[in-house]
């Protein structure tokens, strides 16, 4: 088995079938390439017994990904290298530092992954999504007395999201419209972009660039809901330790650099938390949903387990 993990990628090596799904094949190489970090972590001396319970278990994972993207295809809602282009696009635009998909593909291979490797992920995440969203969501219900009733269990435990974050305001000059803005907003991304490459200084371009006099409202920490709604939701989803794209209200463009995430114990109303319920018990039935399909359609499949 240990010669197995050292030589597998070596060319000319011969490959063995793992499992044949719907008479389509699972090759073991692909096992491992999918789950060769866990078996080394689950089994540290690799020892052939924690192997191959290992192997069962990615293999598993991996059947019923093949299962998933067979019902999809049945479906003509399989995904496409055009749907993986167009979630890299998306990638790319929430990012202003990136100037463009070669800018996302250099970050990647800097990290150590390949190019490829990152577009098989994007793949395996848009076909999740598809899944649960066309498939199982039609089958989930979920009723407001639910809502309440988990509501009733867990507000006591019940805490708010809160956020450390710097800012300012750099005011934009009357009647500013049309290309001005847009020169304005482009200024105001490159000064972004600086400051998440470490090129400038974040206190002190907030010293000289807080022309609507709105640090001393940013430096602080904010709790989720507090603010208006898009600087509450800029602030929320931004990385620890990065700086947001510039967030537009009125003639203002706010800049707003997310130091660190904490949470706060309250008891918050009903209202304040229905959605965030109601999305918890979304998720545990589409879990619950998920399982119940594959269990049937394995059951219904012609499986062939060739690793024992």
């Amino acid at each position: 088995m240990v010669f197995w993990l050292a030589t597998l990628a070596q060319a000319g090596m011969v490959d063995r079938i793992a499992a044949v799904v719907n008479d389509e094949v699972i090759a073991l190489s692909e096992v491992y390439d999918l789950g060769r970090g866990y078996i080394l972590e689950r089994c540290p001396g690799l020892a052939d017994e924690c192997v191959k319970q290992a192997e069962i278990e990615i293999l598993d994972v991996q059947i019923r990904r093949s299962l998933i993207e067979q019902e999809l295809r049945r479906l003509d809602l399989a995904v496409t290298a055009a749907d993986i282009d167009d979630a890299i696009n998306r990638t790319v635009a929430q990012y202003p530092s990136l100037q463009g998909v070669d800018d996302l593909r250099a970050e990647v291979e800097r990290s150590g992954k390949p190019w490829s490797a990152y577009r098989d992920e994007m793949q395996d995440y848009l076909r999740t999504e598809r899944f649960q969203l066309r498939v199982l969501a039609p089958q989930v219900s979920i009723n407001d007395d639910e809502v309440l009733d988990k509501y009733q269990r867990e507000k006591r435990k019940m805490k708010r999201k809160t956020a450390s974050v710097k800012g300012f305001g750099m005011a934009l000059p009357d009647g500013t419209t049309g290309l001005t803005l847009e020169d304005e907003m482009m200024k105001a991304l490159d000064l972004v972009a600086k400051l998440n490459t470490g090129e400038a200084d974040f206190a002190t371009v907030q010293t000289e660039q807080d022309s609507a006099n709105m640090a001393s409202t940013f430096t602080r920490e904010v709790a989720e809901g507090e603010l208006v709604e898009a600087l509450d939701r800029t602030i929320f989803t931004t990385p620890e330790g990065q700086v947001a794209a510039p967030v537009r209200i009125g003639n203002i463009l706010f800049v707003l650099k997310v130091d660190s995430f904490g949470e706060r114990s309250e008891v918050l109303s009903f209202e304040e938390v229905k959605d965030q319920l109601k999305n918890a018990i979304f998720q545990q039935r589409l879990q619950e949903a998920e399982e119940q399909w594959y269990q049937r359609a394995r059951r219904e499949a012609a499986v062939d387990v060739k690793i024992k």
